[in-house]
């Protein structure tokens, strides 16, 4: 069933983490807790470096890639990167599609109501503007009244549109927010000039920053902890043990700094956070 799925919607998988040969190794997630037997199912959208992104010749690499490698190990069985968009995510995990997210989504209370979520990390939004442009903003009131570009159904997208109609209720000019498929295609639109303004996750912008495709205009803007999110408690508790298991032997902290992204600090556990689904 789920092979049909895979090729009716032309999503692309890889698999991550080889059949474990050492009979001392025991899986940490029955098959009756996953999607498919003796496998792990998370999603992934590739295009948010260096949390995730595809390199020149095709293979998925980042962060959150090289997490789920090294989780494969510590649970003992395969993990297997589902390439979709974000907005099917959460539906595909709830039609049972796959067993959860993988993808640096940010954690808010509302989501840790609907999948048992694991924050693993922190990132904030920036905000971006074309290379050579000269505009700079000291705050973000500035971008009242401008045309910004940003990724639906996306945090970012979500802090934008509060932001902008919290200062419409104070009397202010809204933002007008334009809404696209993916990062590349918000950035896409910036530099063909179609808006003023780009909303990214802070590491996608200093990436692409360094890479002199956009320039810097402000940050910091709603810091959040990013989170791993699964659809049965059981593959969350195994996932959290994971890494647990990682932060106490450096190879959390090592993967965090070898990307330069921002891991959770000691004092703040490696936990389930939220209630979880009803």
């Amino acid at each position: 069933m789920f092979s049909r799925f895979l090729k009716a919607t032309a999503v692309a998988a890889l698999l991550l983490s080889p059949a474990v040969a050492s009979a001392q190794c025991i899986p940490a997630i029955s098959d009756d807790n996953l999607v498919e037997k003796g496998k792990l199912l998370l999603s992934i959208n590739p295009t948010n470096p260096p949390q995730q992104f595809v390199d020149k010749d095709g293979n998925l690499r980042g962060l959150n890639v090289e997490l789920a490698a090294e989780l494969g190990k510590r649970i003992c069985m395969p993990i297997e990167l589902v390439r979709m968009d974000f907005p099917g995510m959460i539906p595909a995990m709830n039609a049972g599609r796959i067993d959860g997210l993988n993808t640096g989504m940010f954690w808010n209370e509302e989501r840790s109501k609907l999948m048992y979520t694991v924050p693993y990390g922190r990132q904030s939004v920036s905000v971006v503007v074309a290379p050579n442009s000269g505009t700079t903003y000291s705050k973000p009131e500035e971008l009242l009244g401008k045309v910004s570009a940003v990724e639906v159904s996306s945090y970012q997208m979500n802090w934008l549109k509060k932001f902008s109609e919290e200062r419409v209720a104070a009397g202010g000019k809204a933002v007008d927010i334009r809404t696209f498929p993916t990062a590349t295609n918000v950035v896409s639109a910036l530099l063909a000039g179609q808006v003023d303004n780009a909303f990214l996750v802070d590491s996608v912008a200093r990436d692409l920053v360094g890479k002199g495709k956009v320039k810097e205009a402000l940050t910091g803007l709603g810091a959040a902890r990013t989170t791993l999110a699964f659809r049965n408690k059981a593959v969350a508790d195994a996932i959290v043990k994971g890494l647990n298991e990682m932060r106490a032997d450096g190879t959390y902290q090592a993967l965090f700094d070898k990307f330069g992204l921002t891991a959770l600090p000691p004092e703040q556990p490696l936990e389930i956070a939220g209630p979880g689904p009803a």
